[in-house]
């Protein structure tokens, strides 16, 4: 850890004669979270890009680039003409073959009779047994023919699949277009937004499905974005050693957009009690990190081990001292171990 602004040269020469005044602070202890910063991209939840199922000429557009719309809403007409034709024609066609098989069941009931009565041959009777199996299954095809004819008409109007924001419109009044392979306008929804981000290896076991993460843009500098993580990937590309996470972030002012690169903040350990000290009482020499512990009217050298840094001015502290002792916070620099001090607590508002 580089702490620049407090490497001590030389050791100072003691000078037990003199009374050096400092400042102390007694080391405290709270729950550190230690926090991974990475980087991720947002995407749409949802992102459609809106198709016809026939094919037809564009008569009518309802919407504009940009338009918020609901999923159900009417977006497009296309000429109907034809469609409309074709289910005339196929009503009709039910028609005829309701009507050819109430005939078809009325000859049958005349021909049991008659078979009955031995007028007619059993040839005769399983003629007409047929000739109603036909017509049922007649007017079963075309049945289905006139629902798919009704379902062309009702597909000549363009609904929207999703409710979320026409980002972009591809067609115009009186284009041609084909079924299921032109793209005539493309809806995503941003409320919320996807975030995407990976994080190393090594805190796969920390990170957590409903763990919070925050998210800051460049776009919003003085904002900050929250969001929860939604699903892990348990798969770790050798490649990066790192696994890929998912977040949803709550976008109800449209403020986050698709594609935006955001730097995403998320807690992977915490250290329970950890020893705390403002970073300033932290001093280094030759890679070593050291502090001056007050002791009976004494400064007393003490190796140390930092953490992280954190709010305020707050380093951790994971070895070296313990809660209470005291440390020197002001006066530091001119100390050499064992020397002589007069104390007085560090008044904790000149921080600010």
């Amino acid at each position: 850890m580089n702490l620049p602004g407090v490497t001590v040269g030389e050791d100072k020469p003691q000078r037990r004669d003199r009374v050096v005044p400092v400042e102390v602070f007694r080391a405290v202890t709270e729950d550190v979270v230690y926090v991974e910063q990475t980087t991720g991209s947002l995407y749409a939840e949802t992102d459609v890009d809106v198709r016809s199922e026939v094919d037809g000429i564009v008569s009518k557009i309802f919407f504009e680039e940009g338009d918020e719309v609901e999923k159900g809403n009417l977006l497009i007409t296309l000429d109907d003409k034809e469609y409309r034709y074709k289910k005339l024609e196929n009503e009709g066609k039910v028609k005829k073959a309701e009507a050819d098989l109430d005939l078809a069941k009325k000859t049958l009931t005349r021909m049991t009779q008659l078979y009955k009565e031995g007028v007619i041959s059993g040839q005769d009777y399983d003629i007409a047994v047929s000739d109603v199996e036909v017509k049922e299954a007649s007017l079963e095809t075309v049945h289905a023919t006139l629902s798919f004819s009704v379902k062309e008409l009702e597909d000549t109007r363009i609904l929207a699949p999703i409710s979320g924001i026409v980002s972009k419109k591809f067609v115009d009044v009186g284009e041609y277009v084909t079924e299921g392979s032109t793209d005539m306008l493309n809806i995503v929804d941003v409320n919320p937004v996807k975030l995407e981000f990976t994080v190393p290896a090594k805190y796969f076991s920390y990170v957590k499905t409903d763990e919070e993460v925050s998210v800051s843009i460049e776009a919003y500098p003085d904002e900050e974005f929250s969001g929860t993580i939604y699903y892990i990937n348990p798969k770790i590309p050798i490649e990066t050693r790192r696994f890929q996470c998912y977040a949803r972030i709550p976008n109800p002012d449209r403020k986050l957009s698709p594609g935006f690169f955001v730097l995403v903040t998320l807690s992977v350990a915490t250290h329970p009690d950890a020893v705390v000290i403002p970073e300033e009482a932290v001093l280094s020499e030759e890679g070593v990190y050291y502090c001056f512990r007050v002791e009976e009217g004494r400064a007393i050298k003490a190796d140390i081990t930092p953490g992280i840094r954190l709010k305020g001015g707050m380093i951790e502290i994971k070895k070296g001292l313990q809660a209470g002792d005291s440390v020197v916070v002001r006066g530091q620099y001119v100390l050499s171990d064992g020397e002589r001090v007069e104390a007085k607590p560090f008044k904790v508002a000149e921080r600010e």
